[in-house]
């Protein structure tokens, strides 16, 4: 068994990894970077060109693990994708909304590249998508695999394979508590030979509490305030997963009446993703079957000229994506119009890059001066800033129980910067000094087999 990380560097970037069982070769995940623009936010699918592919397993469906998908299967139609609905449903709207948007940025960056793959391409890869049950294992190229309730998003799921003598899991992208419609990842049991963690939470010690409890009371309080003084709430969401979990908390807020009933802005994106999750809540594990977002709350979609116009005052309540309040987006726009007024505020409800314009708002705080990128520039930060983890990611300590629980021969640290990675390296060889704990070099492969 050999295992090669495909990842461009160690990092949360565009996950993909190659493993081969004998003659067989298997991919866990195909993402592309959500940082970086063209082809160098691919991972290193050069080195498939002379490699057995038999089978891809995704994990989930955030593009940083799928969304190199299209091109890796435009090249090998021979291989089969495995996931499940959840992620099958996700992926359609994901990788069909990623084609559109890189033929936009073909203009608009001067990206001659792009788009990497085109609508035709999606919707032949789409029909030859195998969809599996969690807990259910199947056969292909001489594996035995079964897929995992991983938590994080609907349908995410970790991988477990036997092959050639040896097993491995995959755990992807991981939550071991409820969030207010994805409940908790359910693992196996059992000891692999290999593992291969997340670490993304490496460099964030836990802090006290009840998971998102005490988060909730926190937002509630906030949102509250920034009423009273007479100003709009605006929350950069990813619109995948943590739009939907964070409008789950803000109805139940209004249903135990501590936030008052009123109309929530969201971005076009988001409400598709919102019609997927409700597509799913009577058919996909959940914490709460048969609630639907859109039946539930008053939702309407802010559209590129309603953000530059709309009045801006008492009770305006806005999810709008970019997490990262990347340039030309719905909450980039909002929040330049947001900062220069003290009434106002931008919540932070889950991870940023510190290098987003997300990142540098966070980092400065009220008062401070942030570079937001694109034409707008350095602005001063003048509206209230305040960060609450609503995180979707399993806290560090708890990923160390597990692992330690499972005592693996051997430990691949992936997706993490590299203070997290080496926080789980050092953290692991303690609790399991018999076990190699390893990080996989960028393009290196590795003989599992020993």
């Amino acid at each position: 068994m050999r295992f090669t990380n495909l990842t461009r560097q160690n990092e949360i970037g565009a996950n993909c990894y190659h493993l081969q069982v004998d003659d067989s070769g298997y991919l866990l995940d195909c993402g592309t970077h959500p940082k970086i623009e063209g082809n160098g936010g691919l991972p290193l699918l050069d080195f498939l060109a002379d490699q057995p592919l038999q089978a891809v397993f995704v994990s989930h469906g955030h593009l940083d693990h799928l969304g190199a998908l299209p091109l890796v299967m435009d090249d090998r139609p021979d291989a089969r994708v495995y996931l499940t609905h959840a992620s099958r449903l996700i992926a359609d709207r994901a990788l069909h909304n990623s084609a559109s948007v890189m033929i936009r940025q073909r203009a608009e960056l001067n990206l001659s590249e792009y788009p990497l793959f085109t609508h035709g391409q999606v919707d032949h890869l789409l029909e030859d998508i195998e969809t599996v049950a969690f807990a259910r294992t199947f056969e292909v190229a001489g594996a035995d695999v079964t897929f995992y309730e991983a938590g994080h998003v609907q349908g995410a799921a970790g991988v477990w394979i036997e092959a050639g003598g040896c097993s491995i899991f995959y755990t992807g992208d991981t939550k071991f508590s409820d969030m207010k419609i994805t409940r908790a990842g359910k693992f196996p049991d059992k000891q692999p030979d290999t593992m291969v963690i997340e670490c993304t939470r490496g460099s964030m010690p836990s802090q006290p509490g009840s998971d998102w409890e005490e988060e909730t009371e926190r937002l509630s309080a906030a949102i509250q305030a920034t009423f009273e003084r007479g100003g709009s709430v605006l929350i950069p969401c990813f619109a995948l997963g943590k739009m939907q979990e964070v409008l789950k908390v803000i109805h139940d807020l209004m249903r135990e009446g501590h936030l008052a009933e009123q109309v929530i802005y969201i971005s076009g994106l988001g409400r598709s993703y919102n019609e997927i999750y409700d597509d799913l809540s009577g058919v996909s594990p959940r914490v709460c079957p048969g609630f639907k977002l859109e039946n539930n709350l008053e939702l309407i979609v802010l559209d590129s000229k309603e953000a530059l116009t709309m009045r801006l005052g008492r009770g305006r309540l806005m999810l709008v994506s970019s997490g990262m309040m990347t340039p030309r987006t719905m909450s980039h726009t909002m929040a330049q119009r947001m900062m220069p007024d003290e009434r106002h505020s931008i919540f932070f409800v889950g991870y940023v890059d510190p290098d987003s314009p997300a990142g540098k708002v966070k980092a400065a705080g009220r008062g401070g001066r942030a570079d937001m990128g694109g034409e707008a520039g350095e602005m001063d930060i003048r509206c209230r800033v305040e960060s609450f983890d609503f995180t979707s990611h399993c806290n560090r300590e708890r990923m160390i129980d597990y692992v330690s629980h499972a005592r693996p021969r051997r430990v691949l640290l992936v997706h993490g910067e590299t203070a997290s990675l080496e926080w789980f390296q050092q953290e692991l060889r303690e609790k399991l000094p018999e076990s190699s704990i390893l990080i996989p070099p960028s393009g290196e492969t590795l003989n599992l087999g020993d």
